[in-house]
């Protein structure tokens, strides 16, 4: 049976919208009395920030006038506030980081851990071994002048399939500390945890048995 949606998950967002999104997730918390972990998870989950910017700028708003359109000019930075240290950093990343301020750490790590799954899986698939008769011929050295020639470095079946199970053992080593991590934050925080963040280490404790048989 699922958990019933809270009520204050919506009034949250609407004291978000009236504060025009310059309110932190703890004024939030407390003006509810509700838990700030709860507060972060739905400020990341219904992503709030994306929501609010497609109501488009207040009543009376002065910051697109004059522009082209109507709306903000590219690279325009009003809703952040890092001062010009935003202007040295590109505006996607600033999206990013916005995002991260206000994002639950466990949600936070939980993509990191996925992340890393999926790097593990994209670095079989380049690295992969088609047999003992393949090997990787690349250039090393190219020596101009007089005596011109090309020194090859060459990569032979075994030192390729070693590379691959040592970059292999790195990577799984660190998935392995990210889910303990990821496990210790969870029933650290467990009354307030949700479902779905309860559920997720079940499942990958699961699969990771299926794949080691």
């Amino acid at each position: 049976m699922s958990r019933q949606r809270s009520p204050n998950r919506d009034k949250a967002f609407e004291i978000y919208k009236e504060h025009e999104g310059k309110i932190s997730s703890k004024e939030i918390a407390e003006l509810l009395n509700e838990k700030i972990n709860n507060i972060n998870s739905w400020r990341v989950q219904d992503k709030w920030a994306k929501r609010l910017n497609k109501k488009g700028a207040p009543y009376g708003n002065q910051n697109a006038i004059g522009n082209a359109g109507g709306g903000a000019p590219k690279g325009n930075y009003n809703s952040f506030t890092f001062g010009k240290y935003t202007e040295r950093i590109p505006f996607a990343v600033k999206n990013i980081m916005e995002e991260l301020d206000s994002a639950d750490p466990l949600e936070r790590l939980w993509r990191s851990i996925c992340l890393q799954e999926a790097r593990i899986i994209h670095m079989q698939d380049l690295m992969h071994v088609k047999n003992r008769d393949d090997h990787t011929k690349d250039i090393k050295k190219l020596t101009k002048g007089k005596q011109q020639g090309i020194e090859y470095e060459i990569q032979f079946a075994w030192d390729k399939e070693a590379n691959l199970m040592n970059t292999l053992s790195k990577g799984m080593s660190t998935l392995t500390k990210m889910i303990k991590q990821y496990d210790e934050m969870l029933h650290a925080n467990w009354d307030i945890a949700t479902d779905e963040q309860k559920l997720r280490v079940k499942r990958l404790k699961q699969k990771i048995e299926q794949d080691a048989w």
